[in-house]
């Protein structure tokens, strides 16, 4: 086997194809080619050259084991698939199944090249060039794939102009003011601060709204469905668990809402929605703009505090690849505090601010009369420090605090939240929006720190006009309110 064939394994499997895949600039690209390529394939040149010249041969093929696995982790991305495999022995976290995966897959490689020797590393090959050839025509991972700002061009001329319009905001994750995460030192100021907000903004509080389900979305497709019993929705069709529901062939969407009687209803023209990736509103009809949170948007503003480096943006990009290295670069990245991360969720709660002014420009539109928007805020991993800037140590150590810690943590979030509302709010006030507009903030779950909670989250509605606030106190589920809300004008 001579060096040119060893050089061309190399080169195919240490090529990264993901760094054309993250909207960057011709400098980013060069730089993460001279990282990811230039330099280990010098230093696969040179070991080469050294291991031949010593004639050993056992190591060359457990390199080639080494690459060859790193080659089809790149391609093919098998972070979800490696803990998959590894569940039935599952060492505790996603990264040392990872690394179990991985250890075994390279010793089976190296056992492989051992007993087949040359023949082997023919055969290994012709693999790993047609996994590099399908990635490089596979274009699913590519920026150009990302959910475009989408404008129905049908519908968008209607006039909405003489309608009341309403403002829905799902803050995922959120308890409530009663909820197990007030048995904590900092709860009592922070609920009575989030409580006067709103109580100073006019809006009608449930204080003991509780959620029918712990993932959102099974709280979504059920709320906005108008379904209000758990065994309703259970039994529409008793062989999903989940209903209105469908995985999305699109990479940057994990799951699509197939029906939604909310934006059927006659009274809303022209949608606006904002979303995260993790569930998708926009395949409607009347949805004239769908803004899904982008973090390879160039024009994303961050909070003070997170580290809006190069670092950052191309370990993220790198995660995005779905392997099982670029994980391990992220974390250790994030780690060391070499860098933040601008995927959901964390890139959404660092971005909060630009989130609110891109929602405000929505509520502005004078051609819409319904924007809807889900947000993973104040969703874990937390991010806020006491000053409610972003601190991205704090979301690398969820499994490492304690229970109360986890509770405070949370209480921060909603508080900061809360600012970044009070803000938003004095926007739409300053522009004279506030008064005419209907408002409904919901949370779709709890903060879920502990099973089997009561699952109390935040119910807040200011009616059109409203001059007043009142508590009330019923036990509710916020499927019920919402419906109530919606279809009786309560």
């Amino acid at each position: 086997m001579n060096i040119r064939f060893y050089n061309i394994y190399g080169l195919v499997s240490l090529f990264p194809i993901w760094i054309f895949r993250g909207n960057l600039s011709i400098i980013d690209i060069l730089i993460l080619f001279f990282l990811f390529l230039l330099i280990p394939f010098l230093v696969h040149f040179k070991l080469l050259s050294f291991l031949i010249k010593k004639k050993k041969d056992y190591l060359i093929y457990i390199w080639f084991a080494f690459i060859s696995f790193y080659s089809i982790d790149q391609n093919l991305g098998l972070w979800i698939f490696s803990g998959n495999i590894t569940k039935l022995f599952n060492a505790g976290t996603p990264y040392l199944n990872s690394l179990i995966f991985s250890l075994f897959s390279i010793f089976l490689l190296s056992t492989f090249f051992l007993l087949l020797k040359k023949n082997g590393l023919k055969i290994i090959f012709s693999f790993v060039l047609v996994v590099f050839i399908f990635n490089s025509l596979d274009s699913t991972k590519n920026y150009s794939k990302f959910p475009p700002i989408v404008v129905n061009k049908e519908i968008n001329e209607a006039d909405v102009l003489n309608g009341e319009k309403k403002l829905i905001i799902v803050f995922d994750e959120m308890s409530g003011f009663n909820s197990e995460d007030n048995n904590v030192e900092n709860a009592s100021n922070i609920n009575n601060t989030i409580l006067n907000f709103y109580i100073q903004n006019n809006f009608n509080i449930y204080s003991n709204a509780y959620s029918l389900f712990f993932s959102t979305d099974k709280v979504m497709s059920s709320s906005l469905n108008f379904i209000t019993d758990v065994k309703d929705y259970e039994n529409i069709n008793t062989k999903n668990s989940k209903q209105f529901i469908k995985k999305s062939k699109n990479y940057f969407i994990v799951n699509e809402l197939t029906k939604n009687k909310l934006f059927d209803m006659d009274e809303y023209k022209n949608i606006i929605v904002h979303q995260s990736m993790f569930l998708n509103f926009c395949n409607h009809i009347k949805v004239i703009k769908c803004f899904q949170f982008n973090p390879f948007n160039r024009d994303l503003k961050f909070l003070k505090g997170f580290n809006n480096t190069r670092t950052t943006r191309y370990v993220s990009i790198y995660k995005n690849n779905g392997s099982i290295f670029s994980n391990y670069i992220w974390r250790l990245s994030r780690e060391f505090r070499f860098s933040d991360s601008i995927l959901d969720p964390e890139g959404e709660k660092a971005a909060i601010e630009f989130i609110f002014d891109q929602i405000f420009e929505s509520v502005k539109y004078k051609k819409t009369n319904l924007v809807f928007a889900h947000i993973l805020v104040p969703h874990i991993p937390y991010g806020f420090d006491n000053s409610c800037n972003y601190d991205g140590s704090k979301s690398i150590d969820y499994n490492k605090i304690t229970t109360d810690e986890k509770r405070s943590r949370h209480n921060l979030e909603k508080y900061c939240l809360a600012v970044y509302l009070d803000n938003f709010l004095n926007k739409l006030k300053k522009e004279k929006i506030f008064n005419n507009l209907e408002i409904i903030f919901f949370s779709d779950h709890d903060s879920r720190i502990i099973s089997n909670s009561i699952n109390n989250v935040l119910f807040v509605h200011k009616k059109s006009k409203s001059d007043n606030s009142a508590i009330i106190k019923d036990k509710i589920s916020l499927n019920q309110i919402l419906y109530n809300i919606l279809n009786n004008g309560n």
